[in-house]
């Protein structure tokens, strides 16, 4: 996955607040718009996009962008869908949507010569087929882009138990 595998690495670290009534976290993977109808059901006010993008900048940077801009930066990935027909797709079936895109420039695109499945001692094909949320290969982040997620999942997490985990 190399770096590209950001955004589902920080939604898989997120998954444990999916519990929460008021908050949905989907990991899109590849392929985003199968997980459309979740995010229709759901009717959002807000939707956080995070993806790895071709930012101006050292590695490592990180930028928030409203809708209006996502264009300007299109996600350095593998999805089948490209962003602006996903968000497209969003803006049709929910109006009032707000869309924003957390970008971060990776470190490395560099394609592995072997893939291996993500915990499979923990996760057999059944529990990954079930749940959606769970990555198939491993992550394969360079240090530095993990170090730089744990930091956003860190930060989402303190202003979920703040914001959204009620007493």
């Amino acid at each position: 996955m190399g770096d590209d595998g950001a955004g589902q690495y920080i939604t898989f670290n997120l998954d444990r607040f999916n519990q929460l009534p008021n908050l949905l976290i989907i990991n899109g993977g590849i392929t985003p718009e199968e997980r459309l109808q979740e995010i229709i059901d759901f009717q959002s006010e807000l939707m956080l996009i995070l993806d790895v993008i071709d930012l101006p900048g050292d590695p490592g940077t990180i930028g928030i962008f409203e809708e209006s801009q996502m264009l300007n930066y299109l996600p350095i990935s593998s999805h089948s869908m490209p962003l602006p027909v996903f968000v497209d797709r969003c803006r049709h079936y929910i109006p009032h949507i707000q869309m924003k895109l957390l970008g971060i420039k990776p470190f490395s695109l560099e394609f592995l010569d072997h893939y291996s499945l993500f915990q499979e001692d923990k996760y057999d094909l059944d529990a990954k087929e079930s749940n959606p949320n769970i990555p198939f290969y491993d992550f394969n982040l360079t240090e530095s882009m993990k170090e730089i997620c744990d930091r956003i999942v860190n930060i989402f997490s303190e202003i979920i138990d703040k914001y959204y985990i009620q007493d």
